[in-house]
Parts: C-alpha cells; structure tokens; sequence
C-alpha cells in the first residue's frame, strides 16, 4: 500500500514539475482568447479595421468579423483566421491570417487567396481587446459637434467588406431563393434603400441647417433628412426604403438612429432587410474636419443573428461635383423579355418589393 501511494505522490510531483515547466503561454494556451477584439488589417495600399468576436463552443472555436462567419484555428499560441470578403467589381475572396497570441494581442501576417479585380500584396494584421467606449473607428475624433457639412468622396480604407453574415434560418431561406439580377432593386431603377445607399462608394453631400442635416446622395440622386430637433415621425410618415432618422452629437460623434423602414436588402448579396430593422450610423470627424468616418450597424434579429457591421471612410473635396444619375428601366426590361423571361419575372414578384 505504502508502495502504490509513493507512485502516486511521484506522478502528481512530475505533473506538477511539468506544468510548471511549460511557458505561460503554452499553459493558458486560449483561455483567454475568447471576447471581442478590434482587428486591424494592413497593407501597403490601406488599412481596415473589424470586429472580430470568438467564442468557445462544446467541441471547438468559432469567430464572427463585422457579425458575419470565419473559419478559425487555434492551437495554443497558433491562431488562423479565414474570412471572405467582395471586391467592388465583385469578385469573392478570402483573406487567410497566420499569426500568433501573445500577452492578450495577436499579431501575424496575411495574404489574400481567389481570384479578385483588386489585388492586395501580403501583409500584416493584428488585433487588440475591445473597450468599452472603442467604436471600432481608427482616427481620432473631434471633442464637440464638428462641421460636417460640405462634398465627401469614398476611400477604400476601413471597411472589411464581409460576404457572408450570420442569417436566422428565416434569413436564410429568403437568401436561398434570391436572384440578384432579377430581383435586385437598383437594376431596375427603383431605390435600394439604407444601409446599402450609405455604404456605396459615390460621392455624397451634407448639408447643416439649424434642426437637420440633409444628405445628398449622387447614387440614385437620394435626398435623406436627419432629424436633430425632432425625436419621432409624425403619425402620417409612411414607411419607406430611407426610413426615419434622429441624429444627435455623443462624444464628438453624430449618432443616427433610423426606423420606419420598408423592406429590401441589405447589399450586395442580397439578404433581407425587414420593416422592423432599425439602423445605427456613428460618423466621426478627424481633428484636420478633413476625413469624415463612420460605422454602420443593422438590428434586425428577424433575418441575422448577429449585427452586420459596415464601415465607411471618406474625405472632404470641396472640387467633387455631385452628378445629375440617371437610370433606364427599359435596359433591364426589354432584354429579358426579348429572351422569354419575364413570365418568370412576373412570378417572382413575392421577392422583389
């Protein structure tokens, strides 16, 4: 007996010895990985930035970028990140990021795998825990309420461009049965609506009088109104593509909160937008006024699990005009019912709105 508990006390002595002898960061190897984390991607073209959430499931990891999936890896201090993305000529790829875990940051390298019109050279990527009052913008703010108004023309800076999101199954069985060349709003001239108009890269332009701001946009030549005076539409508004929108100044930020949508999509992909979506803008000011950035949230639980985030950076440009945009309905209609399609336009109507 005495026997059996000196092997006993030996093993729980080399177990010890052992774990003692493995580097911290071997030993915590990933508990403390799990949690929100601002995720910076650079290259020698731009920066963007995501935010990056992992959880811990029963058998393995899972992560979300901007509240869309990612394919992830962690082995101990090992971590791998697979995210796809779009190109703005519409090409899907994927971003792979190698990199390890060190003393609550991650930092690696990585390169863009798939055929894309906009080619990226191998870089590097890093990310760091999110805090409380981090609203995943890069560049400092202005203290107060800044001048906003003027011209803003489109970087390509910031914004990830996540392809897939998280979809309830209601989300996606719509998806499932999308065609974005018949059933995509703006090919057939009518609007596409927020967040899609707010994210496209055309030029846009504000306007500050005393109880709103008036954004101009060139795309489908949208007028939108926010309110900063007024806190709920009247009892006649109607729902609409635009919606309602109350803006006020927090922290040196103008923070949008739109309501009172009508359905359509969300982007490029197609997924659904529903009338009870509401819809979060925070737009910042650099300390020159002369970049104007801004992160984009959808709420609408009905279609996504989780919020798709989008962001968007643009500068001021006071020599950018604002096009006269003109669209042909006839161009989208007259093929397909050269080529016998539009029986099966017409019967697709329960998908376009």
């Amino acid at each position: 007996m005495n026997n059996i508990k000196s092997i006993k006390s030996l093993i729980v002595t080399l177990m010890l010895a052992l774990l003692i002898s493995i580097p911290m960061s071997l030993r915590a190897e990933t508990s403390d990985i799990e949690g929100r984390w601002i995720l910076s991607l650079q290259d020698d073209q731009r920066l963007l930035v995501g935010l990056l959430e992992i959880e811990k499931t029963a058998n393995d990891w899972q992560a979300f970028l901007e509240g869309g999936p990612v394919e992830i890896n962690i082995q101990k201090d090992h971590i791998e990140i697979i995210a796809d993305s779009r190109d703005v000529r519409g090409f899907v790829f994927n971003r792979r990021m190698t990199g390890k875990i060190k003393n609550n940051q991650m930092n690696g390298s990585y390169e863009q795998e798939g055929a894309a019109a906009q080619k990226e050279n191998p870089g590097t990527w890093s990310a760091v825990r999110e805090k409380n009052e981090d609203s995943g913008l890069t560049l400092t703010s202005s203290a107060t309420a800044g001048d906003i108004s003027g011209i803003w023309t489109a970087t390509q800076e910031l914004d990830f461009r996540k392809y897939t999101m998280s979809l309830t199954q209601s989300g996606k069985d719509w998806l499932e049965q999308y065609l974005p060349y018949y059933d995509q709003p703006d090919v057939r001239c009518t609007s596409i609506g927020l967040p899609a108009l707010a994210t496209y890269s055309f030029p846009f332009e504000i306007i500050s009088s005393d109880d709103r701001y008036t954004f101009l946009y060139e795309y489908q030549a949208k007028v939108r109104r926010i309110w900063m005076k007024k806190e709920s539409p009247s009892e006649f508004m109607p729902p609409s593509r635009m919606g309602f929108s109350v803006g006020s100044w927090v922290n040196g930020e103008l923070v949008i909160k739109t309501s009172l949508l009508d359905k359509t999509i969300r982007d490029f992909r197609g997924e659904l937008i529903s009338e009870d979506a509401t819809i979060e803008e925070r737009y910042s000011l650099s300390t020159d006024n002369q970049t104007l950035t801004a992160i984009i949230i959808v709420d609408d639980p009905e279609n996504y699990e989780r919020q798709p985030i989008r962001r968007r950076q643009w500068k001021r440009n006071a020599n950018t005009e604002i096009f006269p945009y003109t669209c042909d309905p006839d161009t989208f209609y007259l093929p397909m019912y050269e080529d016998g399609e539009f029986q099966m336009y017409i019967d697709r109507t329960p998908f376009r709105f």
